[in-house]
């Protein structure tokens, strides 16, 4: 079959792989690093599928940067994204995460080694994931951070800008890591590459579609989306390793790339207004009072949520935060038995949040509930809306800017 065939020629290039390190501890940044080609364990055609999906190599000089600290062995390799980057379906050890820090480290670290952080979480969105990368990501100051979030973002405003901002804000962290932008795709040829690829672009970023690589393959019948995946979203153990051998393939390429002097945009293409925010230690929240809510814990990450009581009350959740925009975190679930809280501030209703969702899992979502032009003390209520107060509701988190 097409996939026993690629998926040696993808272990062949995660294995052996097709670069060297620099062959003197002195060599500079400036001077590309040398390579031997393993180009007898791939067939033309699956070196073309590869090739395909490196839709830009960027701006090389970060990365290269990165290659050259690996071999101190004081080097950290982050990822952050949905499910995907998570590893569902593959698990821990298999997902193209794992495998592309293992690559990275064989192949840059001269024995060194690499740390990793994974801070994919699954059913969330680049809304979620600027939220959480200050305490999921950043504070472990990595050096290359790969982004994924293609096939969970809508295709609005608020994601564009959340998706830009959160581009900008690992851009500007003060080690200046390496950005990578990853685009997956699902069965029903659905991502957000298009809205993405313009950031990446004027960002001079390097950016991997998986769509570029395989809807050809798909077309021809050459490839099936079944050998991919075996649901309609989640790459199988086999497609997680073709995604590595993705994003291995571009990190050959950029070793063999001399860097050039990085050029920022002065001006973000939709929109960097959301840069800054992220979650609060719920335990700094000052809550006034509890009403039909309870305290929970709902994870290790929300550990200080509150669950509506959906005992037919509505007595408002009170608390006060500081800022000029408010992100309530929830959760979203498939089901009538959850329900709409209204969510005022200073007094007045600012928005509504929807429990339940068509595209609900269970899994923690995001919506900006409020927001102002300038920084200040936001009185927030939270209540069940008249004759939803017997369903459930999950506040996970609050996040400001």
């Amino acid at each position: 079959m097409r996939q026993n065939h690629i998926a040696l020629a993808a272990a062949a290039v995660l294995l052996t792989g097709c670069v060297t390190g620099c062959s003197s501890a002195q060599q500079s940044s400036q001077t590309p690093i040398s390579t031997t080609a393993e180009s007898s364990a791939l067939s033309d055609s699956d070196r073309a599928l590869i090739d395909r999906s490196l839709a830009s190599i960027g701006n090389t000089s970060r990365i290269r940067a990165a290659m050259d600290r690996a071999k101190t062995g004081n080097v950290t390799i982050g990822f952050i994204g949905g499910s995907i980057t998570e590893g569902m379906t593959a698990g821990g050890n298999d997902c193209y995460a794992a495998r592309t820090h293992q690559y990275f480290q064989t192949q840059f670290a001269e024995g060194k080694e690499v740390q990793y952080v994974n801070a994919g979480l699954s059913g969330t969105s680049s809304v979620l994931g600027l939220l959480r990368a200050q305490k999921e990501l950043f504070q472990y100051a990595p050096d290359v951070i790969f982004i994924e979030f293609a096939v969970n973002d809508a295709q609005d405003a608020q994601h564009r800008i959340a998706y830009e901002s959160l581009v900008k804000e690992c851009l500007n962290q003060p080690q200046k890591p390496a950005v990578v932008l990853l685009f997956t795709v699902l069965k029903d040829g659905y991502s957000c590459q298009e809205q993405m690829a313009q950031i990446g672009a004027a960002y001079d970023l390097p950016m991997i579609s998986v769509g570029d690589a395989l809807n050809p393959a798909f077309q021809s019948g050459d490839m099936q989306w079944s050998e991919y995946s075996d649901d309609t979203s989640h790459p199988n153990k086999f497609g997680h390793q073709l995604v590595a051998s993705m994003l291995s393939n571009y990190l050959d390429k950029a070793a063999t790339q001399p860097p050039t002097e990085e050029k920022l945009p002065e001006t973000p293409v939709f929109g960097d207004g959301y840069m800054g925010a992220t979650l609060l230690d719920m335990s700094a929240v000052a809550v006034t009072g509890y009403g039909s809510f309870e305290p929970k814990s709902f994870s290790m990450l929300f550990d200080r949520g509150f669950a509506a009581k959906a005992d037919g009350t509505a007595q408002p959740l009170c608390f006060t935060v500081t800022g000029k925009k408010l992100f309530l975190v929830y959760t979203a679930q498939n089901s009538v038995d959850w329900g709409i809280a209204g969510v005022y501030v200073n007094g007045r209703l600012a928005s509504t949040i929807t429990a339940n969702s068509k595209n609900g899992w269970g899994d923690p979502a995001v919506e900006l509930a409020y927001e102002s032009d300038t920084p200040q003390e936001l009185q927030v209520q939270i209540s069940m809306l008249a004759e939803q107060e017997s369903k459930q509701f999950q506040l996970l988190g609050v996040g400001v800017q």
